[in-house]
């Protein structure tokens, strides 16, 4: 989420409007959302239902606890952008792309817990689909 806030002027100078999609309650999401001062929309999804529409997996305990965990979380800590984990740690994350019209346009699903999409990525989906 922090990195996502950190690159939003990145993302609105090539058109792309940030929606993140979380595993938690209104009332669990809105310290967070103050806390990290997101601009960006925040969706509640304690039921997992955008998860498994985008068929985002469940992770194996290597995904979400092995050793390249560590130091990502390491990182986040000391940049003050990790909270106690809520609801499924075993739910993997997804980076999904969809176009005006509906369309996905491009999905990347995290090999692990630190294993986010490269914003050029998105932003090279998002030229793509406008040729």
């Amino acid at each position: 989420m922090v990195n996502l806030r950190n690159q939003q002027s990145e993302f609105e100078s090539g058109n792309v409007q940030s929606v993140v999609v979380v595993m938690a309650t209104p009332e669990q999401t809105q310290p967070v959302v103050e806390k990290l001062q997101l601009s960006y929309t925040v969706l509640c999804d304690p039921d997992q239902i955008a998860y498994r529409s985008f068929e985002i997996p469940q992770g194996t305990p290597w995904q979400y606890l092995g050793p390249r965990i560590w130091l990502a979380g390491l990182r986040a800590m000391l940049r003050g952008g990790m909270g106690k984990p809520l609801n499924d740690i075993t739910q993997m994350h997804g980076t999904v792309l969809v176009n005006s019209i509906g369309e996905v346009i491009f999905r990347h699903h995290g090999k692990h817990s630190a294993d986010y999409t490269q914003i050029s990525d998105v932003l090279a989906a998002t030229d793509d689909s406008q040729r």
